[in-house]
């Protein structure tokens, strides 16, 4: 099973925690008067059942990430999480993407999912050499570690952190309970995150509401929308994202990159359209 996925949704509280104390002291010190800037993105571009929504009728599967980019803002960048691309491979995707165009790597399993991967430095220098190829459109990436990923690890995680060059961004997503706490993140781990400006991933899936925070410790915030095949709730969970992302653009947040999933994605043009309107209207910039 998907993780977090239920067949039925209808009885799920979507109710957001209340936020971390920790956020807005951290986030004032990003305050200024620009407009929050909200990044959307899907986890991958290969989606046939997209042609005749955003891509146009008898588009070739080559030109799918041209049209995708065009559309999305970013990319949950979901393929190099089974494998680190060459730099030819990299290049032609650079090629059909605006300058503006953000890809979001999945820090490759090798390293997140696999026993010593995280101390692995070998393995963590070929990923390093496939961000700098990504050049002025590598966005953030994150670390998604394993559900059975506790907080006993925390040593090997924190050297893993202190292996990670600065100019990378990063951020994390933990999906074991120990790391959280009553809606948040471990304190004194969300603090020393903060120290290093290294994010954290929200997930918002019916399943897992105990993964599902509010911490903040840097100065964009990664959140990962799981929909329920357009479900009445995907677009009253929207309603309330907004809402909460006005409050944080007020502590000083400056960036919101925003993953829209749907089972099998087929219907995430159509949950895109409308956050994308809700978006502007709510004079957020894209």
């Amino acid at each position: 099973m998907e993780f977090g996925k239920l067949d039925n949704v209808d009885q799920v509280d979507w109710a957001l925690p209340k936020d971390d104390p920790l956020s807005a002291p951290f986030l004032a010190q990003f305050q200024k008067n620009d407009p929050l800037k909200v990044y959307f993105g899907a986890p991958a571009w290969n989606h046939k059942e997209w042609m005749g929504k955003i891509y146009p009728l008898k588009t070739k599967p080559t030109e799918f990430l041209y049209h995708y980019s065009r559309y999305f803002t970013c990319l949950e960048m979901n393929t190099v999480h089974y494998r680190i691309p060459t730099g030819e491979q990299v290049k032609k995707w650079r090629d059909k993407v605006p300058e503006e165009f953000l890809f979001c790597p999945k820090v490759f399993n090798g390293l997140s999912h696999t026993c010593n991967g995280l101390r692995d430095k070998q393995l963590l220098s070929e990923w390093m050499g496939f961000l700098e190829s990504l050049q002025s459109n590598c966005g953030p990436s994150f670390l998604q570690l394993p559900p059975q990923y506790d907080y006993s690890n925390r040593a090997e995680l924190f050297e893993f952190l202190k292996n990670w060059p600065v100019h990378f961004e990063l951020s994390l997503e933990f999906r074991h309970p120990s790391w959280f706490q009553e809606g948040r993140i471990l304190p004194l781990l969300t603090q020393y995150l903060q120290t290093r400006k290294i994010g954290l991933v929200i997930t918002d899936v019916a399943g897992r509401r105990d993964v599902l925070h509010t911490s903040m410790s840097a100065d964009f915030s990664m959140v990962r929308f799981i929909g329920n095949a357009l479900h009445p709730s995907d677009y009253t969970r929207t309603d309330t994202w907004l809402e909460r992302f006005r409050i944080w653009e007020g502590y000083g947040l400056q960036r919101v990159f925003l993953f829209i999933h749907e089972p099998d994605d087929i219907l995430v043009p159509e949950m895109t359209s409308s956050i994308v309107g809700k978006v502007r209207s709510a004079g957020f910039v894209i």
